[in-house]
C-alpha cells in the first residue's frame, strides 16, 4: 500500500481535515490507523504495529471499538470516526467515506464512557475586555451554563469554578493564556483546546447562538446583544456542532448564574471539606456526598452534588426544601414507595440526548417507556400527600407524557433488536404492512399452498403442482394431456418432454414478496422506527421538564432516607446570623463509627458581640473533626437536608464558607506549605464578608514560632475588628488565648490526665487549654522511649529556663541523666534562696512548683 493509492489519497485527504484527532478509517470489518496516528495508538493501546510498503499501520475490528474508544478518551485523545457511507457502482473503485462523528472528552454521549452519577462538562473561557467568560455544557444531558468573572478577580474565581465544574475539556482563547492561566489550567484534568482570537468574536458568537436557538434576539433568555458570557457559549455551539455532526435539539436552554446566587466555595473549602472527593484517593470515598446520597436515579445523583457544592443563600428556597424533606420524613411507608419507583426510572437525560441526536436504539425507547410509566406512578403516589402541591408536572404536562407512553407501548417490541439490520424492532399489529410481511415470510409454504388449491379449483386441474428452481423460480407443471385446461393469464417458462412449466403474476408476486421479505421487514420497520423516534424527539421539551422535577425529588427523599437512617433533624433558618448548634456530629466521621461511639459537640453564635471562637487542645483531641463539622452541617443546612445535630439548632444563614486547614506543598506550583497556607488566609481576608462563615486551623506554622505567632494574631484581629465573621480559629500558640478582645471566647478540647496517661475525651469545653501534650502524642506515634524521655526534659527547660538574653538555652546530652538531674536540682536550691515568697501570688508559687517538677522527671 502506497500513498499513491487511490485509497491512501482518500485517507490523506480526510487526515488533512481532521488533523487534531486520530482518525479510524473505516476498511470493512475494521478500522485502519496510519502513519503517525497507528505509532501512537499501537503505543497507547498496547496494539501490534505493522508496516506496508514502509507506513506504519494497526487496526481494530469495529465491533469492538468501544473499548479502545474509551481508553484513547482517557487518555485524552479526540477520535474522528470515518465510515463508509456507500458502495461503489458495480463494484468498482473505492468506497465513499466521510467522517460521521468526532467523539471527544467533552462531548461524548455514550453510556460506556461516563460516570452516571457525574456530568460530562466541555468548559470554554474567552475574554471580553474587563470580563472573563466562562460557558459550560453537558451534551449528554442538554445542560447549559454561563457565567462572568472580572479579569482581576480570575486567579481565585475562575479556580473555584473550574473545582466545581470539573470538566473534561476545556477551550481557551490563546490570548488569555498568561502565567496565572496556564498554572489554574494545569491544576484541572482535562484536555485543554487553544483556540485563535479570531474564533472568539462577540456578535459571531451571539449569532450562532440565535441560529441555535432559532430566535431573533439572545434577550428572551437574560442577555444583552454585547454580554460577555455569550462569547464562550457560541464557542461551544460551535464545538459540539462540529464534532457531534448531528441535530442538537435537546440543548434547549442556556441559562447565566452569578457568584452570589449561591453559597460561595473557594477552591480550598471544596477541597478541605472533601465534599465531593477526599484529599487521600481524590475518590468519592469518605466524602459528604458518600453519606448523603441515596438517591435511585442518575439524575438525582448528579443534581445532588450542584446542590452541595452550590447551597442555597435565600431563606424562602432553603424552607421549601426542608419543608418538601419533612413531608417526605413524615411519610415513612410513602417515602418506601418512592423509593422503589424512583429505581425504576433510568437515565432519561442522557437518553434524550441520544434521540435528539438521532443515536438512540429501540431499547432506549422502551427504556424511556418503562421510565414514563414509573413518573407517572410517582405522580399518582405524590398526590397521597395530603395538603401539599408536591408533584412533577401539570395536568397537561401528565397527559402529553401518557400519550407518548402509549405511543411506545403500542409500536415498540418489549424486547426487541439494538441493530436496524436485524429488524425485530416494531410490535405485531402496529403496522399492516409489517404484519403482512412477516406473515409471507413465516407462512410461505401456507401461502403458496393455498393459492395453489385457488388454481386446482379455477381450472379443473386435479394434479397442479407449484414447484421450485433457483434458475426459473416459482412455477406451475402441467402434463401434455392437460395443456387445453391452461387458462389464457398463464405464462410459459419452459417446455419439456411431458409437461410445460408456467407461472402467473401473481405467483411472480408472490415469489418476490418471499424473497425480498426480510429485507423489505427491515426497511420499513427502520422507516417506521425514525418516525416513532422524531415524535417522541417533539416532546422533548415536556421530558426534560419532568427529568428535572424527578431528579429534584430524588434528592428530596435522599435528604428524607437519609435523616431517617441517621437521625438528623431539621434545622431552624434565620436571616440574623445567629448559629446556634446543639450535639451537632460530624456526619462523615460519624457514618464510619460504630453507632453512638461519637461524641457531639456544639457552638453557640447567638449573641452579637461573640463571633470569634479560639480553640486550643493538642494534636488528637479532635480540633480539626470539630471544625469541618460546624462547616459541613451549615453547608448541609442551606443545600436543604436535614443536619446531624440536636433538634432546635439554628443556623444563621451565611453568605460564603471558607474552611482553610491542613495546608500541604503544592510542588507543581513552586510554593511551600506556608506560602499555600498564607495564599488561603489572604484569600479569605481580602473576600470574607460580616455574613460569612470561617474555619482557620492552625495559621501561623510552617515559619519561626514568633513570626507564626505574630501572623495569626494579626489575622485574629483583623478578622475580629475588620470583618467580623462568625469565625472558629483553631491554633496552637496559647499566648492568642489571652488577647482579651471583646468578640473572642476560648474553646479547648477535654483531655483527662490519669496516671500519667492521657486521655483525649473529643469533648469541646468552654476555656483555654492549658497544654498540647505534643510529646504524648508522640509517644502514641510509637517514637522510642528514650526520644520521649530527653523530650521531657528538654520541654522542662523550655518552659522553666531563659538566659539573661532571652534565649533558651538546650543543656547538652552529654553527661548520664543523673549528673543532669543534680545539676538542675542544685539550680533549683538556688532559686528557692533567692524567691521573695511575700509578694508570690499562690497560682505563682504553685505554677513555679510544677516547672522544678518537671525538670526532676515527675
Amino acid at each position: 500500500m502506497s500513498e499513491n493509492t487511490p485509497m491512501m489519497k482518500q485517507y490523506l485527504s480526510i487526515k488533512e481535515k481532521n488533523r487534531d484527532s486520530v482518525l479510524f478509517f473505516r476498511m470493512g470489518d475494521f478500522y485502519e490507523m496510519f502513519k503517525s496516528d497507528a505509532v501512537e495508538v499501537s503505543r497507547l493501546l498496547n496494539l501490534t504495529l505493522t508496516k506496508r510498503h514502509g507506513i506504519p499501520m494497526c487496526g481494530i475490528p469495529y465491533h469492538a471499538s468501544q473499548n479502545y474508544i474509551g481508553r484513547l478518551l482517557k487518555a485524552g485523545k479526540k477520535i474522528a470516526i470515518c465510515e463508509q457511507i456507500s458502495l461503489p457502482k458495480g463494484g468498482k473503485g473505492i468506497a465513499e467515506r466521510d467522517v460521521v462523528e468526532i467523539i471527544t472528552p467533552g462531548t461524548v454521549i455514550d453510556e460506556d464512557f461516563l460516570d452516571k452519577g457525574s456530568n460530562n462538562y466541555l468548559a470554554a473561557l474567552g475574554r471580553s475586555g474587563k470580563e472573563l467568560s466562562i460557558a459550560y455544557i453537558d451534551l449528554s444531558t442538554g445542560e447549559f451554563l454561563t457565567t462572568k468573572i472580572g479579569w482581576t478577580e480570575k486567579n481565585e474565581k475562575l479556580k473555584k469554578e473550574l473545582m466545581r465544574i470539573s470538566p473534561r475539556e476545556i477551550i481557551v482563547q490563546e490570548s488569555m493564556l498568561d502565567d496565572q492561566i496556564d498554572r489554574i489550567l494545569s491544576q484541572t484534568q482535562a484536555v485543554i483546546n487553544r483556540y485563535p482570537d479570531w474564533s472568539y468574536d462577540i456578535d459571531s458568537s451571539r449569532l450562532k447562538l440565535e441560529r441555535h436557538f432559532k430566535v431573533a434576539s439572545m434577550k428572551g433568555f437574560g442577555f444583552s446583544d454585547n454580554d460577555a458570557e455569550l462569547l464562550s457559549a457560541g464557542v461551544i455551539i460551535e464545538y459540539v456542532e462540529d464534532t457531534s455532526k448531528s441535530l442538537l435539539s435537546h440543548i434547549r436552554h442556556l441559562a447565566s448564574y452569578r457568584e452570589q446566587d449561591f453559597v460561595s466555595l473557594d477552591e480550598a473549602t471544596q477541597k478541605n471539606l472533601e465534599i465531593i472527593r477526599n484529599m487521600q484517593d481524590n475518590s468519592s470515598s469518605f466524602t459528604l456526598i458518600d453519606v448523603l446520597d441515596y438517591t435511585r436515579t442518575a439524575m438525582g445523583a448528579r443534581k445532588l452534588k450542584h446542590w452541595l457544592l452550590k447551597p442555597l443563600n435565600n431563606k424562602i428556597e432553603i424552607d421549601y426544601r426542608l419543608d418538601k424533606v419533612s413531608l417526605l420524613y413524615k411519610e415513612q411507608a410513602l417515602l418506601s414507595d418512592l423509593r422503589d419507583l424512583l429505581g425504576g426510572i433510568l437515565d432519561l437525560e442522557r437518553l434524550s440526548a441520544r434521540i435528539a441526536m438521532e443515536k438512540a436504539h429501540a431499547k432506549d425507547l422502551i427504556a424511556v417507556k418503562q421510565s414514563l410509566l414509573n413518573m407517572m406512578e410517582v405522580e399518582a403516589l405524590l398526590q397521597q400527600i395530603p395538603d401539599d402541591d408536591i408533584s412533577i408536572l401539570s395536568a397537561e404536562g401528565m397527559k402529553e407524557i401518557s400519550s407518548l407512553y402509549e405511543l411506545l407501548d403500542v409500536s415498540i417490541m418489549e424486547d426487541p433488536s439494538i441493530l436496524f439490520t436485524e429488524g425485530r424492532l416494531i410490535r405485531q399489529g402496529y403496522d399492516e404492512k409489517v404484519d403482512n410481511l412477516r406473515n409471507i415470510k413465516k407462512n410461505s409454504r401456507s401461502i403458496l399452498d393455498e393459492y395453489l388449491q385457488n388454481e386446482k379449483d379455477s381450472t379443473g386441474i386435479g394434479n397442479l403442482k407449484i414447484k421450485y428452481n433457483k434458475i426459473i423460480g416459482y412455477f406451475f407443471e402441467i402434463s401434455k394431456g392437460q395443456l387445453s385446461q391452461v387458462p389464457e393469464h398463464y405464462i410459459r417458462r419452459q417446455s419439456l418432454v411431458n409437461a410445460e412449466r408456467f407461472t402467473t403474476d401473481k405467483l411472480i408476486s408472490l415469489e418476490t414478496e418471499i424473497n425480498n421479505s426480510s429485507e423489505k421487514i427491515i426497511e420499513i420497520e427502520k422507516e417506521i422506527f425514525f418516525g416513532i423516534r422524531k415524535q417522541v424527539g417533539e416532546k422533548l421539551d415536556i421530558l426534560l421538564e419532568v427529568c428535572s422535577e424527578i431528579a429534584e425529588i430524588d434528592c428530596l427523599q435522599s435528604f428524607a432516607y437519609g435523616a431517617t437512617i441517621r437521625g438528623y433533624t431539621r434545622p431552624v433558618l434565620n436571616e440574623s446570623g445567629r448559629i446556634y448548634i446543639s450535639e451537632g456530629r460530624h456526619p462523615v466521621v460519624e457514618a464510619h463509627l460504630p453507632a453512638g461511639e461519637f461524641v457531639a459537640n456544639g457552638i453557640d453564635f447567638t449573641s452579637d458581640d461573640k463571633s470569634f471562637a479560639l480553640i486550643t487542645g493538642p494534636n488528637m483531641a479532635g480540633k480539626s473533626t470539630y471544625l469541618r463539622q460546624i462547616a459541613l452541617i451549615v453547608l448541609m443546612a442551606q443545600s436543604g437536608s436535614f443536619i446531624p445535630a440536636a433538634s432546635g439548632s439554628e443556623i444563621g444563614i451565611v453568605d460564603k464558607i471558607f474552611c482553610r486547614v491542613g495546608a500541604s506543598d503544592n510542588l507543581a506550583r513552586g510554593e511551600s506549605t506556608f506560602l499555600v497556607e498564607m495564599n488561603e488566609t489572604a484569600n479569605i481576608l481580602r473576600t470574607a464578608t460580616k455574613d460569612s462563615l470561617i474555619i482557620m486551623d492552625e495559621v501561623g506554622r510552617g515559619t519561626s514560632t514568633n513570626d507564626g505567632l505574630s501572623i495569626a494574631w494579626g489575622v485574629s484581629e483583623f478578622l475580629m475588628e475588620d470583618i467580623g465573621a462568625k469565625t472558629l480559629f483553631a491554633t496552637h500558640y496559647h499566648e492568642l488565648c489571652h488577647m482579651n478582645h471583646k468578640k473572642m471566647f476560648n474553646l479547648s478540647m477535654d483531655v483527662r490526665e490519669n496516671k500519667g496517661e492521657i486521655l483525649f475525651l473529643k469533648r469541646v469545653k468552654e476555656g483555654p487549654s492549658n497544654n498540647s501534650y505534643g510529646i504524648h502524642v508522640a509517644g502514641l506515634a510509637g517514637l522510642p522511649h528514650s526520644i520521649i524521655s530527653r523530650s521531657r526534659s528538654i520541654l522542662a527547660y523550655l518552659e522553666s529556663r531563659l538566659n539573661d538574653g532571652g534565649e533558651i538555652q538546650i543543656p547538652e546530652k552529654k553527661q548520664e541523666q543523673d549528673s543532669f538531674l543534680f545539676d538542675d536540682s542544685e539550680v533549683i536550691v538556688d532559686e528557692i534562696r533567692g524567691m521573695d515568697i511575700n509578694n508570690m501570688t499562690p497560682l505563682e508559687a504553685l505554677n513555679k512548683l510544677d516547672s522544678w517538677k518537671k525538670i526532676l522527671g515527675n
